[in-house]
């Protein structure tokens, strides 16, 4: 039985909620442990690691009220949504990340000034070690869930966790070098804190000015390759060109334009849309929304559009150009169908009802000559002939010029 993509929106979302919920509970842990033990044993390093768990925090904190705001539904004042608002709660953790990287290399920049400095104490070291080991627990968990469930943001925050990982294994190499004699290493090791804090916060601040400036970058590649197979694979879909895709948060807006036969109705052009539109909505679950344009040629993707006569303007000349005569009787109705090398246009006239159905062919087709050389924009004149109503339409004859 398949579930409703509503459902599985709403599940991925508690599952995003509840991993989250788990590093946050972790990351307040780690940074009190590593705040106090940093300050009782004089550790540059881990004092770093402390105000970078305290940081992380925040960022958890930014993740679960970005999340919960980007999935309120439209109304009036944005009728596009709330997804930009998990984009600017994430720029500003960013802000406040690159705020805490300088604040950390200007202190640790302080201490090694100092000429009285001291190695930590050794528990120091195995804070570090156990803060390294959780943050790799927590990378993992969490990477999988946001795999699962495909979020970027939450597989952000598990890159994070393995950032801080990697930033505790520096803080542990910092306090061991200085715990064997060289106490310089600690403050060392704390810009080598500061620095991974420092490129993550720049890392998500540009993802975060990606999605927020609709750069087609915020989308993975390979779901915009996704889009294009499921277009393509529409039987009715001759091919698909300008495709937008563009972040709103948690979702994807998609616009394209797809290029389908001429001469279907208005209707089955729509159809087509629908169906377009249902596909990508139902098996790319990160899409919300898609606005599907229905072309008859490539001409758009060269940015030429070209102008022709509406279906009414199309009929007065016609009407004015046409010398109907004998066993030819009425021009019933003109349709026109727009390509791009011009108007194929489908005459539909009746003729008399004695006439000779050769007379009628003959006739037909020399009116199609005519009405095809009075018009430069026409490509082709078909001639569609009714007998009346006992002997009904002829065979459509050869469209006019061959």
């Amino acid at each position: 039985m398949e579930v409703p993509a509503n459902d599985t929106r709403q599940e991925n979302y508690r599952a995003a909620q509840r991993v989250t919920q788990v590093g946050t509970g972790a990351d307040v842990f780690l940074s009190l442990a590593k705040l106090i033990i940093g300050f009782m044993s004089h550790s540059a390093a881990l004092i770093a690691e402390g105000l970078h768990s305290s940081a992380d925090v925040l960022f958890d904190l930014v993740v679960l009220i970005g999340m919960h705001l980007a999935r309120k539904k439209a109304d009036e004042g944005h009728p596009y949504g709330h997804g930009k608002f998990e984009s600017l709660a994430t720029l500003l953790l960013a802000l406040i990340l690159l705020g805490v990287a300088v604040g950390i290399a200007l202190d640790a920049a302080n201490r090694i000034k100092d000429p009285d400095l001291t190695a930590p104490g050794q528990i120091a070291l195995w804070v570090a070690a156990g803060s390294m080991l959780v943050k790799e627990l927590l990378y993992q968990y969490t990477v999988r869930v946001g795999r699962r469930i495909g979020s970027n943001i939450i597989i952000a925050n598990a890159w994070h966790h393995r950032s801080d990982a990697v930033a505790s294994f520096a803080a542990l190499l910092g306090i061991a070098g200085a715990l064997a004699g060289w106490p310089m290493l600690d403050p060392v090791a704390a810009i080598g804190v500061a620095y991974f804090v420092g490129k993550v916060g720049v890392e998500i601040a540009i993802d975060s000015l990606e999605e927020l400036t609709d750069s087609a970058e915020a989308v993975d590649n390979e779901v915009r390759a996704t889009i294009t197979k499921l277009i393509n694979e529409h039987p009715q879909v001759r091919s698909a060109h300008l495709l937008k895709a563009r972040k709103l948060g948690p979702d994807i807006l998609v616009d394209v334009h797809v290029v389908v036969d001429p001469f279907l109705s208005v209707t089955e052009g729509h159809q087509i849309a629908d169906q377009v539109e249902k596909t990508l909505l139902s098996e790319v679950l990160d899409i919300t929304a898609v606005m599907v344009h229905v072309d008859t040629s490539d001409e758009l993707a060269d940015g030429e559009i070209r102008v022709y006569a509406n279906r009414h303007e199309l009929r007065e000349r016609f009407d004015y150009h046409a010398q109907l005569q004998a066993p030819l009787r009425e021009l019933r109705e003109v349709i026109p169908h727009y390509t791009q090398d011009g108007i194929v246009a489908e005459v539909f006239l009746s003729a008399h009802d004695d006439a000779s159905v050769d007379s009628v062919i003959t006739s037909a087709m020399q009116l199609g000559r005519q009405l095809h050389q009075s018009h430069d924009d026409v490509t082709k004149v078909r001639m569609h002939l009714f007998l009346g109503e006992d002997r009904g339409p002829l065979p459509v004859p050869q469209g006019v010029p061959d």
